[in-house]
């Protein structure tokens, strides 16, 4: 568990120093001047909105968090330790994933004094419906590409019916123990019939379809903020252009899921500048500068916010004496 202030601090730095890094060799890839003269140009209020957007998907996220908690058992944290916990852990984006992995994890084992393989099944339950939340993301970017929409929609099902079938037991164990057979899935099939068989309660059908229903919308408000800030450069309000911020936010954030830098930084920024310039057939400069403002408004404030909170979550709360912060099933 991270508790020293300077410690957590030097977990960020190398974060932060790669986002600015990242910053710096977008703005390089482009001339300075037109970037500034675009910053100049663009319509602020959007901007606005865009973090407006960025609050309701955290908020959203939140939820979905407290509702996960509330489902297990864990009821005795308190709001305002619970909110600290949320947005401090954000802070943790710019370091190692297994940084914040382990700070969440530890955090509500120690607060509630349960078993770190019931918190992390909490944390594999989001993972999954962040995964199912994407790909109905991807699906509904692909509308802007009929050609396309059939091979998502397939993965799409696909996976809903993968969760679906490990509802029914004896199905399921013969899914995982098949999983556990291949080397790509043996890792997580394993911890998949760890965290299923310590918090049996969360993997049914009602509380993985309230999470995907929280998922799903708060990363459609995050293509929203997206959409707002092209809107902001002056491209008229579609369904096509609602469609393509969809496909760019969804492919942006798988890419940089598979990369091991921390938040993605760099890989997702290269990957949103990149697609901005394919599908909506940008200028360098203008995919630079909404990928920027976009960042801005949803990554960095995020980031700024989780600093901010650090030290209000740095120390764990306690169950009150005698008290168990587990609710019995």
């Amino acid at each position: 568990m991270i508790t020293d202030t300077r410690q957590n601090y030097r977990v960020l730095l190398p974060g932060l120093l790669l986002g600015l890094a990242v910053f710096a060799l977008l703005i390089s890839l482009s001339s300075i001047h037109q970037v500034f003269t675009l910053f100049e140009s663009f319509k602020w209020v959007y901007f606005a909105v865009a973090v407006g957007l960025n609050i309701i998907h955290h908020a959203l996220r939140f939820l979905n968090l407290s509702f996960s908690l509330n489902i297990s058992g864990i009821r005795r944290i308190p709001l305002k330790k619970r909110m600290a916990f949320y947005l401090s852990s954000s802070a943790l984006t710019a370091a190692d994933p297994k940084a914040q992995e382990s700070y969440r994890s530890v955090w509500l084992s120690k607060a509630c004094g349960i078993p770190l393989v019931r918190i992390d099944s909490i944390f594999l339950i989001d993972r999954l419906s962040d995964g199912l939340s994407i790909l109905a993301l991807a699906t509904l970017g692909i509308l802007a590409y009929p050609a396309f929409w059939p091979f998502f929609a397939a993965m799409l099902l696909l996976f809903v019916l993968s969760i679906l079938f490990l509802q029914i037991k004896p199905a399921g164990e013969g899914l995982l123990d098949a999983g556990e057979k291949l080397p790509l899935l043996r890792l997580f099939s394993r911890q998949l019939r760890q965290c299923m068989e310590g918090n049996e309660h969360l993997f049914r059908t009602f509380p993985m379809t309230v999470s995907l229903f929280y998922n799903v919308l708060a990363w459609i408000a995050l293509a929203a903020a997206l959409f707002f800030v092209l809107v902001g450069f002056g491209l008229e309000p579609s369904l096509t252009l609602a469609a393509i911020a969809c496909l760019v936010l969804a492919f942006s954030i798988i890419i940089g899921f598979f990369s091991t830098v921390p938040g993605g930084l760099g890989v997702v920024e290269l990957a949103l500048a990149g697609l901005l310039t394919v599908l909506l057939g940008f200028q360098p400069e203008l995919a630079v500068t909404a990928t920027i403002l976009f960042r801005m408004s949803t990554y960095w404030i995020s980031l700024l916010f989780g600093i901010l909170f650090w030290s209000a979550a740095a120390k764990p709360c306690t169950a009150e004496p005698g008290v168990s912060g587990f609710a019995e099933s």
